[in-house]
């Protein structure tokens, strides 16, 4: 079974006073060492230990639920007969055990391995004094003196220091293993501890002699028969006593004919004889009746057993008599629902034959519609053709007409602007202007993870467009604006160059989005946040930055007319490889009609980053924009650069951190050693050009940039120091793909490619048309200026 089951309840021994007798199946194998026991042990009480090895049963087959059911039965009732037979058989020891006048008891264990059994029951029992088998029978000799049995060496080396165990062979010692030595245990053990095997094998074999000779002066005073068996059940089916016995009594008998001869009583001896032959004949008949009452025993037995199967699988029959039954019962209940459900389909197809009848009458009459509708469709399909053509045509007419209105309106305006003397440095600049298609290519499908940002004035994607990185702003459609105002608009900031602002590359009218060159390395927002594990940036950055920042808005305010970027805040001062600063989303306001109340509509506005903290007080409460607007922004970006802290009460922080003279605390050391005079300096800057009233805001020239510019000198070189060593990269956009050297005058070809315009044209007049990019066949030899990209490689140059 592979575990140990206790099966026999848990009891209470006196260990001391108790002797345990490992006994087997066998009850004549284990007589003699119950016999042995008793003599040896007078006075104490004997308990008849026994592992039962339980017999294994097959397991039922997977025929159906009632035979298995049946199977179980029939194995339950093997296991009863089994316990049946097991109580029978310890009965049996306690039986010879009380007949020989002892006190007895029992005490079993069912475990597949004996001699584990014999060891678990040792140590659960605590017992001290045990007496087994120590050698099979085969391995008997009078000589013998070691263990011959696995299982008494087994319970020899594993059984507990604390127990006493004496071995016995057919009633001899022939092995003692002594328990712990201390002085209790000198005192309770019995003498026969000390004695050595050969004296304990002439003890055993005197009383056995003794024996006997009693029994035979008793016998020749009684001469019964029936006394014999009387006396032999009072002694328990000692047989092998008897035996040994009947032996040894018939040699005595030839010798006391002889004696009877010598006495001249040779009548009596003769007499004698007789009478112990019938005596051994008794013998051998009461074995004979044992043996026959074993043998009926087991026979009733084997019957019992079957009549046990024989009612397992009676009542097996009866549960699969009723299962069947109630399975009859459902199937005649399924029948007569599916009857049912015939006849209610045969009356189901009744009314569909009905109804298929009418529907073949009624068949003709729609052929008879279904011909003049295919007729009337005919016509209304070459009417429909006409109508789509003529208004193709229409189409056609409008696009031209509304094109020639832009263009003339387009040159109306340029020549407008030249007669009243506000031509730009970049009044000829003419903004690419690019389709649908190309900014749908360009974003992939505007997939969402190239979107760069989103918020209130629109969504940013990152794309590529004619093969060069660009982010491209989508300005939301409400409002009323026209194409044409949103296109002259962004003409006039196209003429805005710096190069701290963010270069504007082209943009597409009919989605209302504006491309911009690509910046690569963030905003200062992200900076400032550590966004994806950046490093922190020095103090000499952030100094940079905000002089760069202050240059910018210096230029915006001496433009004519003036320009006002209000929307001022980190996310939209955009970084460079070279961490130069630009400035981005110029404009953008005006480009978004506004609605009536505009500072209301900020005041409410729920926006988490904290945007409106950049805002003008008086632009939230006024709605007006004004250059100190802008002032008022760039004070608390000064703020964020030297204290790294969120917009939110940072005002009053560094207030009171100066009134204290702990300014130092909340400086950002994450930027590095901040010269404190410095740092000090540029706090009060920035608190002064966060006043609330306009009024009291420093002037940008003459109070700010005054200074930033001797700040920001000395941190241009140490700034430079922390950028890559690397030499400045040309932008591959800026190679022509023909000659690989940076174009003077790029040109747009049919392929989307931009060429220097001395090798594309000879390129064409070589007798080339197709792509020298592609190999394709062009559509046209037509070349469009790139104004957008001349104008970044003239300042990437100026910036060398």
């Amino acid at each position: 079974m592979g575990s140990v089951e206790e099966v026999d309840q848990e009891r209470e021994f006196d260990v001391e006073e108790t002797i345990f007798v490992a006994v087997g199946k066998s009850v004549e194998e284990s007589k003699t060492t119950l016999f042995w026991a008793a003599q040896n042990f007078a006075g104490k009480k004997i308990c008849v230990l026994h592992v039962y090895q339980p017999k294994l049963v097959a397991e039922p087959m997977d025929i159906n639920f009632s035979a298995d059911r049946l199977k179980q039965q029939a194995s339950k009732a093997f296991q009863e007969v089994e316990w049946q037979k097991l109580h029978e058989l310890l009965d049996q020891y306690l039986l010879v055990l009380v007949q020989a006048g002892v006190e007895a008891d029992k005490v079993w264990i069912e475990m597949d391995n004996v001699e584990k059994g014999i060891v678990n029951i040792i140590a659960r029992h605590n017992i001290r004094w045990l007496v087994m088998g120590g050698a099979a029978e085969k391995y008997f000799s009078k000589k013998l003196a070691e263990l011959k049995s696995k299982k008494a060496f087994f319970v020899c080396q594993q059984a507990p220091i604390s127990c006493n165990v004496w071995f016995v062979c057919k009633g001899r010692l022939i092995y003692t293993r002594g328990g712990r030595k201390d002085k209790s245990d000198l005192e309770i053990a019995p003498p026969l501890l000390l004695l050595n095997s050969d004296i304990q094998n002439e003890q055993s074999e005197n009383l056995e002699s003794e024996t006997l000779t009693d029994e035979m002066r008793y016998l020749d005073a009684v001469g019964d028969v029936n006394d014999l068996e009387r006396i032999s059940r009072s002694f328990g089916s000692q047989c092998s006593i008897y035996s040994s016995w009947s032996t040894k009594r018939v040699v005595d008998t030839s010798k006391l004919a002889l004696c009877f001869a010598d006495e001249e009583e040779e009548e009596q001896g003769q007499a004698t004889i007789e009478y112990y032959s019938r005596l051994e004949e008794a013998i051998r008949d009461a074995k004979s009746s044992k043996r026959k009452e074993v043998e009926e025993a087991v026979k009733r037995w084997r019957e019992e057993d079957n009549a046990v199967e024989a009612r397992c699988k009676a009542k097996a029959l009866e549960n699969l008599c009723a299962k069947e039954m109630s399975q009859r019962r459902e199937i005649e209940e399924v029948l007569t629902r599916e009857k049912q459900e015939v006849g209610r389909m045969k009356n189901q197809k009744d009314e569909f034959i009905k109804e298929l009848q009418m529907v073949k009458e009624q068949k003709s009459v729609l052929e008879n519609w279904l011909g003049e509708s295919q007729s009337i469709v005919k016509e209304l399909e070459e009417k429909i053709i006409s109508a789509v053509e003529l208004l193709i045509s229409f189409k056609e007419k409008r696009d031209k007409v509304q094109m020639e209105h832009e263009n003339a309106a387009r040159e109306v305006n340029r020549l407008r602007i030249m007669l009243t003397g506000e031509v730009a440095r970049f009044c000829s600049v003419q903004i690419p202007a690019f389709s649908f298609m190309d900014i749908n290519e360009a974003t992939h499908n505007f997939d969402p993870s190239w979107k760069i940002a989103e918020g209130r004035y629109g969504s940013v994607y990152k794309g590529i467009l004619r093969h060069v990185h660009v982010a491209i702003k989508m300005l939301p459609f409400y409002g009323c604006q026209s194409q044409l105002d949103f296109q002259n608009e962004v003409e006039v900031l196209s003429r805005v160059r710096h190069p701290n602002l963010v270069t504007l590359i082209g943009t597409c009218p009919e989605f209302r989005s504006i491309v911009y060159e690509y910046v690569q390395n963030g905003s200062l927002e992200d900076r400032l946040a550590c966004k994806d594990n950046t490093s922190p940036l020095p103090w000499q950055i952030r100094t940079k930055i905000a002089a760069d920042i202050c240059s910018t808005l210096i230029f915006l305010r001496s433009n004519k007319p003036c320009i006002i970027h209000g929307n001022l805040k980190p996310s939209k001062v955009l970084l460079d490889a070279n961490f130069v600063s630009k400035l981005g989303d110029l404009g953008i306001l005006h480009m978004i009609p506004q609605n009536e109340h505009p500072a209301q509509t900020i005041r409410l506005c729920n926006n988490p980053k904290g945007t409106s903290g950049y805002m003008d007080p008086d632009y939230l409460e006024t709605g007006k924009l004004t250059p100190e607007s802008d002032v008022y922004s760039f004070g608390i970006i000064l703020l964020r650069l030297l204290t790294g802290r969120p917009v939110l009460n940072i005002v009053k922080d560094v207030k009171c951190a100066l009134e204290n003279e702990s300014f130092q605390a909340v400086l950002d050391i994450s930027a590095g050693d901040w010269p404190l005079t410095q740092a000090k300096q540029l706090a009060q800057l920035g608190l002064r050009c966060c006043e609330k009233s306009q009024l009291n805001r420093p002037d940008l020239v003459s109070e700010i940039w005054s200074v930033l510019e001797p700040i920001g000198a000395s941190c241009i070189t140490s700034a430079s120091c922390l950028v890559s060593k690397k030499p400045r990269q040309i932008p591959s956009h800026f190679m022509c793909p023909i000659y690989q050297e940076v174009m003077t005058d790029p040109q747009i070809a049919a392929d989307g490619y931009t060429y220097e315009s001395e090798a594309i044209r000879g390129w064409f007049e070589s007798g080339h048309n197709t792509s020298p990019m592609t190999n394709l066949k062009l559509e046209h030899c037509k070349l469009v200026p790139n104004y957008a990209l001349q104008n970044a490689i003239l300042e990437w140059e100026l910036q060398l």
